[in-house]
């Protein structure tokens, strides 16, 4: 087995695109572009504490799945709510990995009418040039 070596990257630089990528994330969903919003994950995208799972690993896969739960926290449990779902990306922790091509984060986010909760995404990014996308999220 090889090992991988460090990438070199400026961290804070790379933060600010993380930063970036929550940005984008909050106005497309403010903006019900839930459709766009699939395309801010990978294809692979694995969904945490997801009763749908029949997986041992307890994820559920997949982008249409990304999106079935962005679009179930905007409608509510009546269909017809309109829950803003803020990620509060300025107070999150940032955690790059050596590999320079996955990056952690975790921190609050808010969802209409009145739920905090804590959110944890893996971002991966096929290279150092391409986008972050959502790889793993996990929150509750």
């Amino acid at each position: 087995m090889t090992e991988s070596k460090p990438v070199t990257f400026d961290v804070k630089s790379e933060i600010e695109k993380v930063k970036q990528f929550a940005r984008t994330w909050n106005q497309l969903y403010a903006a019900e572009k839930f459709e766009a919003m699939k395309e801010l994950a990978t294809e692979d995208v694995g969904i945490a504490n997801a009763p749908e799972s029949t997986s041992g690993t307890g994820l559920i896969y997949g982008r249409q799945a990304y999106y079935d739960g962005i679009v179930g926290a905007y409608r509510g449990s009546s269909s017809k709510e309109k829950n803003l779902l803020v990620m509060q990306y300025e107070g999150w922790e940032y955690l790059p990995m050596p590999d320079g091509l996955h990056f952690y984060t975790i921190g609050t986010y808010t969802l209409q009418p009145s739920t905090v909760g804590v959110n944890c995404w893996l971002l991966r990014r096929d290279s150092p040039a391409a986008p972050w996308r959502v790889f793993r999220v996990i929150n509750n």
